[in-house]
Formats: C-alpha cells, sequence, structure tokens
C-alpha cells in the first residue's frame, strides 16, 4: 500500500502574518475597539494578538514608524478567507501593499518592500 498524501490546504492567519511582518519591519501597533484602546505602541506580538482575539467583532489597527507615515487597517477575524480579515486599509500604504504583494500573507514577505 502507498504513503497517504495529503489534500489539506494550509491557509495562514492574513492578521498573525501582518502583524509579524509589520513587527520585523520595525513598526509599533494600536489595537482598538469601538474607540478604546486595547493596546497602544505595542512591539510585543504576543501581547497584540492576545488583543486582537479578545474581541469578537471588528478591531481597528493603527501601525507607526519613525519616519513613516501611519497606517491603519479594520481587522475582521472568523470571516473565513484571508482576504476579508484584513479590510478597509489606506491605499497604497504598508499594509495594502503587504497584502498585495504576499496574497494577504499566502506568499513570504522575506524581502519586504525591496
Amino acid at each position: 500500500m502507498s504513503k497517504w498524501t495529503s489534500t489539506s490546504i494550509i491557509i495562514n492567519s492574513a492578521t498573525e502574518e501582518m502583524v509579524k511582518s509589520a513587527l520585523k519591519d520595525g513598526w509599533n501597533f494600536e489595537v482598538l475597539t469601538e474607540g478604546e484602546h486595547l493596546c497602544e505602541n505595542s512591539t510585543d506580538f504576543n501581547d497584540i494578538m492576545e488583543n486582537i482575539h479578545a474581541v469578537d467583532g471588528v478591531l481597528e489597527i493603527h501601525i507607526h514608524k519613525a519616519g513613516e507615515e501611519s497606517d491603519w487597517c479594520n481587522i475582521i477575524l472568523h470571516n473565513g478567507d484571508p482576504d476579508c480579515e484584513i479590510s478597509d486599509c489606506t491605499v497604497d500604504g504598508y499594509i495594502d501593499k503587504w497584502c498585495e504583494k504576499t496574497d494577504y500573507g499566502q506568499k513570504s514577505w522575506n524581502d519586504g518592500f525591496k
């Protein structure tokens, strides 16, 4: 009998992959829900992800980096597809470019915008 070849497809969380990439690129995070800050100026991956997963609804994410224009997006977890997790981001901002280049976290981000 031959070895089974899996037909499972691994789908990365767009939110988790974006947070990892942005932190690696030197951005810090604000996580808000309904105008209330859950975390501010955080560079701690676990803190950011814990706050993102603490809310079952729409989250607002703001990212900041010295010398760069701030960026933002909405996060909607549990929406089914990676391209539905990150929405309403600034056109041509860091997050928008990241989503386009990585297919919402499904492709590698090894070289940033190079």
